[in-house]
């Protein structure tokens, strides 16, 4: 019969942590899914795609109605390749300005219509 050691059993307090630690892990992933991000490949991914990454979900999500097809299709496809992993490490920031330049110009757009209000 295999028993633990004494030197590999926890204490309460390092139980403790250790759950806590787990649950927390849990609790940051679920929250960068939340958002429209990929979490395999967060720590990896330059902060310019993950930016565009973020932009493209909002826009999706929120601003659909200020977009036009060919920005949808441009928005779509971006998100396609973030979405794989091996896709994603190739692509270079560069390939983020275009997300960005759409998300900014319906920022533009909605700034426009609150400052007539």
């Amino acid at each position: 019969m295999n028993k633990k050691k004494d030197k590999d059993k926890l204490t309460h307090a390092q139980f403790e942590i250790l759950r806590k630690q787990h649950y927390d892990a849990h609790t940051t992933e679920k929250w960068i899914r939340s958002t429209g991000l990929n979490t395999a490949t967060f720590n990896k991914l330059n902060p310019k795609l993950l930016q565009a990454q973020q932009t493209a979900q909002t826009l999706l999500t929120q601003h659909l109605n200020l977009l036009t097809a060919e920005q949808i299709k441009i928005i779509r496809n971006f998100k396609r390749k973030v979405r794989n992993t091996q896709l994603c490490t190739k692509l270079k920031p560069e390939s983020a300005y275009q997300v960005l330049n759409i998300g900014t110009k319906i920022n533009r757009k909605l700034f426009k219509t609150y400052k007539k209000i």
